[in-house]
């Protein structure tokens, strides 16, 4: 049993509760951490996060001048689920399809008006990227709901010559076509757990050897501060590397996800990515005072990255102010590629869009850190 000495002096204590007062005044970042972490998550969730997208945008093929394919274009926008833009040709509508511009490719074909005035039952063909079963699958039930009804209203006689379905819908769900979770969410969290990981690992090398006293020979040697940064990122790339192998090909023969595109193309994408997590590991080592700095600045940064690229709920779907944010994380186009590459069978070509920020990041990462290194105890 713990006894309590009777001797307890309130002054004693006092002085021992301002001690720590003033430490916590000179550790700025980690009480600018403590606030702004959760208030950031609050307003993460209770803003951005949203698995109900609307306005999803959607590439229109009308080849048909009647009144009915108006209609029915009005009916589908009216679900709030459908933000239509006129495509200037099916290779265009192909091309915004592949890059995810475009979410769903509608087409109404030539004499629609035409064929359902004369009871032939004309179809409509809706192409959906179904990577994502979130974001395509409220669409697709609430237009095939609105299109049993939608020419009630407008013209009784058309339903009454052709019947209530007037028309038939056919639905093309490409890319996951039945509809697997694990499709969308395990290129996310190989990107996740890669980030995780690797940013956790070199955050704390600079920071460690800081505190050990050991960054002092670092000091006093001719070494520069690029070669200090790329030299404690090189042996975590290997690391990186069988992580990042090891973890593809557990996605590819346990859960069955198909690796479309080219294995080399896969790894180039992933060696960029490992590369750009150390270096933001790096800049947050040489950033922080302490090790304690570097694992608040590490979730701080973790937050976002998980909430923000497309990994927890669609990117399309978020907010502007959500979308920006998001554009500026590494993991919202390693979850583009590498979903791009696995599932659509990316070329060179395609994975520019995405790459070049990527790469773009690297260099930028790799700058700060060095503008935060300083030769210097201090």
């Amino acid at each position: 049993m713990i006894r309590i000495t009777a001797n307890f002096s309130l002054t004693r204590w006092l002085g021992v509760v301002i001690k720590e007062i003033h430490e916590l005044r000179r550790d700025k970042i980690s009480i600018v951490m403590v606030f702004l972490t959760p208030l950031f998550q609050l307003i993460i969730l209770g803003y951005a996060v949203n698995m109900d997208p609307r306005n999803v945008p959607t590439a229109l093929l009308n080849y048909d001048t009647g009144r009915l394919s108006q209609v029915f274009i009005t009916a589908a926008q009216n679900t709030g689920y459908f933000a239509m833009y006129k495509a200037e040709s099916e290779a265009e509508a192909e091309k915004d399809f592949m890059r995810g511009e475009a979410i769903f490719i509608v087409t109404i074909p030539d004499g629609f008006t035409q064929g359902m005035l004369r009871g032939e039952k004309p179809k409509i063909l809706l192409q959906g990227d179904a990577i994502d079963p979130l974001t395509t699958g409220n669409a697709i039930s609430a237009l095939a709901s609105a299109s049993k009804t939608m020419f009630q209203n407008n013209l009784p006689q058309a339903v009454e010559t052709s019947g209530e379905d007037s028309f038939e819908l056919v639905i093309h769900r490409k890319f996951n076509p039945e509809g697997i979770t694990q499709y969308n969410t395990i290129p996310g969290i190989i990107g996740s757990i890669l980030s995780t990981t690797l940013i956790l690992m070199t955050a704390l090398a600079i920071t460690r050897e800081r505190e050990k006293g050991a960054i002092e020979n670092l000091l006093v040697s001719p070494v520069t501060g690029l070669e200090v940064i790329l030299g404690k990122i090189s042996p975590y790339i290997v690391i990186g590397l069988f992580q990042a192998i090891t973890i593809i090909l557990c996605a590819v023969y346990l859960f069955n996800v198909p690796l479309m595109g080219s294995a080399f193309l896969l790894l180039m994408v992933l060696a960029v990515y490992i590369f750009l997590c150390l270096s933001i590991g790096i800049t947050i080592s040489s950033v922080a005072q302490n090790q304690l700095q570097a694992l608040q600045m590490s979730s701080f940064y973790f937050i976002p990255s998980v909430m923000l690229s497309g990994f927890i709920s669609p990117f399309i779907s978020m907010p502007l102010w959500a979308k920006v944010i998001g554009s500026c994380l590494p993991l919202t186009y390693f979850i583009r590629l590498i979903k791009g590459i696995m599932l659509k069978g990316y070329s060179v070509m395609d994975l520019l869009p995405d790459l070049l920020p990527l790469i773009g990041l690297a260099f930028l990462v790799i700058f700060i850190g060095l503008s935060s290194y300083r030769k210097t105890l201090d």
